[in-house]
């Protein structure tokens, strides 16, 4: 569904770059991508105790602006991550971290770059030939911080069958008007429409629009939410979407967490919100 003169984006803020060591626990790999027409890199976390033969889901974790295919690996949310699957308060998957630019996500207005496509077309098919994954939508999860929330917003609404669920965090729902007034602290104008379109005719699907009725999720789940020193803008917004989907009655899971815009946060909270995502039965409690 185009964005029609009711647009409402979801764009997302730069993440903290703060520098975290490198924790070994993700392998490298890079990939000649027909979508982009270049080599790009792609980092893997496999969960300890893998025996490499079971098959398991996929969760793709868009990263925000600024940050790069390697900023997940870091100590703070990987030991987070393999305390809880080793607990057994969390499934074990496989957690893929795509290359993403400053792209926004998405197949760009004017063709030059696509990075929708680069996900689902060249990254996810990878990973399924070189690891035994789950088959169909249980097997397929997207998560997003900052930048990475709104395109992975914009991704799951493509097409919400093809997938398990979908996480979005720290990332601000506009209208048209405030994005592009917000885009345009970032991006230059003539990139601006480059990338999303001229006004009123953009690129990008409404989720006011897309999602009126439970029927719409397609038996996707949702879960969004911001931290509590969140970016301005970020939890008011999300507050506002959650209760238009309270009013419409569809089934999603809406968190405020602690801390801010920044990894320290999003790795407290992400263990948490990938359980929920991946498992029906998840016993983490949301983080504070």
């Amino acid at each position: 569904m185009a964005i029609g003169h009711r647009l409402a984006l979801v764009v997302a803020l730069a993440a903290s770059s703060a520098c975290a060591g490198p924790t070994g626990r993700f392998a490298s790999h890079s990939i000649d991508s027909a979508a982009e027409g270049r080599r790009l890199p792609y980092g893997v976390y496999l969960p300890p105790g893998w025996d490499r033969r079971t098959p398991l889901p996929i969760v793709v974790l868009l990263h925000g602006a600024g940050d790069d295919s390697t900023s997940a690996d870091r100590r703070s949310l990987v030991r987070a991550l393999d305390r809880a699957i080793e607990g057994g308060e969390l499934r074990p998957f496989i957690l893929v971290t795509p290359e993403g630019d400053f792209g926004f996500w998405i197949d760009w207005h004017d063709g030059s770059h696509r990075w929708r496509s680069w996900v689902m077309d060249d990254v996810v098919p990878d990973v399924q030939r070189r690891f035994p994954t789950v088959e169909g939508a249980a097997g397929l999860h997207l998560v997003g911080v900052s930048m990475g929330g709104g395109g992975g917003l914009q991704m799951w609404l493509a097409d919400p069958a093809r997938f398990g669920s979908i996480t979005v965090l720290s990332a601000p729902i506009l209208d048209e008007a405030d994005t592009r007034a917000f885009l345009q602290r970032f991006v230059a104008p003539d990139n601006l429409e480059r990338i999303f379109g001229p006004p009123g005719a953009g690129v990008g699907i409404d989720p006011y629009e897309a999602l009126a009725r439970p029927a719409d999720l397609h038996g996707s789940r949702l879960l969004f939410g911001a931290a509590r020193f969140d970016r301005r803008g970020i939890l008011a917004s999300n507050e506002a979407f959650h209760r238009r989907l309270d009013a419409a009655a569809i089934p999603h899971r809406f968190v405020v967490f602690s801390g801010g815009h920044s990894w320290r946060a999003w790795s407290r909270v992400l263990p948490y919100a990938i359980c929920r995502q991946i498992d029906a039965r998840c016993r983490l409690h949301a983080p504070g």
